[in-house]
């Protein structure tokens, strides 16, 4: 009898079965991205170590986005993404396979064979010269001679290879003449305590100001360190909160609800801190010189603008195919939409805040991210994102029928993943490439994408098909899917 419920059980779960020609989408995306990645590697291993890189944060941002949704569905107890929720955990539950991604970023992060565009290179001079300039009048006034000694040195050609992580070959550098003083001074007294060494230590002065400043953070050592915790720290909550939703498909437990909701509650502030980690030790940290104290939240908010759609598309993919198709109504889409709608105005205002906070303060330690930006190609880029980032989709989604028309979203869809990918570049290739080096190079980016893209959605088919495409037993449900279940009150009272 026990058996025959199982089975029968079994039987009424309903199961992924994609169309022909979806399940060999993922082989095609590896085959194709694996011959032009290895193609890319060849012809130009600095572009390519930078879109791997570019790829790489698109696709995290998507696995981030869904991670803080999962948070924000049990920290507010919103009923409408139940019935979507096992695809945003299954996209968050690809983070550890993000770290395998990661892995060769790590690998070459300290490793100097970056050659520099000449044009890039020239103008990066150009600002470092500026900034030079600036540094000098300030320290005038302040008689700090040595800041302007060090800015100077700062502003060092930058030919020859540099190192993926610049600040990397700084440390080195700082780390090598440093031993070359230690043994120095004990050759000169061998009886030197370790104060009176630090104490010299401490007065070396180093040609890298920006580096010097931060090498408290900067240092190689720390940098791993943080990368292997962040990463850590995402699979183990991703993975938690859907076993706990998977358990409670068999049980029925609220209990486990319960426990999702405690991982939540701690899990938004690591969420947090680790985006934030993550984002300016990969991203920024290419341009270490810079500051911004906004660039976490750009990160998050371009994280969950490109996620919400991502999970869209699949939602309506799955809902025509058969598994969704009874259980996701068109108020979910709506609701989906209208978040993402909210998210292209909190994307757009936090990039202009960021903006015109450094754009009015002119301080050239700032305002050199965006110069750099707003020369040769990289302007029509950034007319791109403001709008299409922010003008098209804001227009389009205006009303409130269109959120649920396929033919809309998918248009939205294309346009959010492209302008996602030109986000990202805007950060990334400006530090290579000045004018047209980035666009000749572009299928290396494209086989980037394809690979990772394919590697990710492979995993993410092979998540749906070993578990229910829904939590079956949260207790919301019913609500979700607009059923009335009485109250037990309610059933009581009417005989029941």
């Amino acid at each position: 009898m026990t058996a025959k419920k199982k089975t029968s059980a079994k039987k009424a779960e309903p199961e992924l079965k994609l169309p022909t020609w979806a399940d060999k989408i993922p082989l095609i995306l590896l085959a194709v991205g694996a011959v032009l990645v290895l193609a890319g590697f060849a012809a130009d291993r600095s572009h390519f170590a930078h879109a791997w890189l570019v790829s790489f944060m698109f696709y995290l941002s998507i696995c981030l986005g869904a991670f803080f949704l999962v948070l924000l569905h049990y920290l507010f107890d919103s009923y409408w993404i139940v019935s979507i929720r096992r695809v945003a955990e299954h996209l968050a539950c690809l983070l550890p396979l993000m770290a395998v991604l990661f892995v060769p970023i790590a690998i070459w992060s300290g490793m100097e064979f970056v050659v520099v565009e000449q044009d890039a290179a020239v103008h990066h001079e150009e600002q470092a010269q500026k900034t030079s300039e600036a540094a000098e009048k300030a320290s005038a006034i302040h008689g700090d001679t040595l800041a302007v000694a060090d800015q100077k040195e700062d502003a060092r050609s930058h030919e020859g290879k540099r190192a993926f992580y610049d600040w990397m070959r700084s440390e080195s550098e700082y780390n090598l003449k440093k031993d070359e003083l230690v043994e120095k001074l004990k050759e000169a007294d061998p009886n030197i305590s370790e104060e009176k060494l630090a104490k010299e230590i401490s007065t070396l002065t180093f040609h890298d100001h920006a580096w010097h400043a931060k090498r408290g953070y900067l240092s190689s050592g720390f940098w791993h360190l943080r990368w292997v915790f962040c990463f850590a720290i995402w699979g183990f909550f991703t993975w938690m909160l859907r076993k706990y939703s998977l358990e409670q498909d068999k049980t029925g437990a609220a209990d486990c609800t319960r426990k999702c909701r405690v991982l939540a509650a701690v899990g938004i502030f690591v969420f947090a801190a680790t985006l934030t980690i993550g984002s300016i030790d990969w991203m920024k940290g290419l341009e270490y010189q810079w500051f911004s104290t906004m660039f976490g939240v750009y990160y998050f908010a371009g994280s969950v603008w490109t996620s919400l759609i991502t999970i869209y598309i699949i939602t309506l993919f799955l809902k025509k195919t058969g598994p969704l198709k009874d259980i996701v109504r068109d108020s979910t889409l709506k609701d989906n939409a209208t978040l993402f709608f909210a998210f292209t105005v909190f994307y757009a205002y936090i990039h202009f805040s960021q903006y015109f906070l450094i754009w009015n303060a002119a301080i050239p330690e700032e305002t050199f991210w965006y110069v750099k930006r707003e020369d040769g190609p990289w302007w029509n880029v950034g007319m791109l994102i403001i709008f299409g980032h922010f003008f098209v989709p804001f227009l389009m989604l205006l009303r409130i029928d269109v959120k649920t028309r396929p033919e809309v979203m998918i248009t939205v869809a294309v346009l959010a993943w492209f302008l996602h990918f030109c986000d990202m570049s805007y950060n990334i290739m400006p530090v290579i490439h000045r004018f047209g080096g980035w666009m000749e190079h572009i299928w290396i980016d494209v086989g980037c994408l394809a690979l990772m893209g394919g590697a990710l959605s492979m995993v993410f088919i092979h998540f749906f098909k070993q578990h229910p495409p829904y939590p079956q037993k949260d207790p919301r449900i019913a609500e979700t899917m607009g059923v009335y279940v009485p109250l037990r009150s309610e059933a009581k009272a009417a005989g029941k």
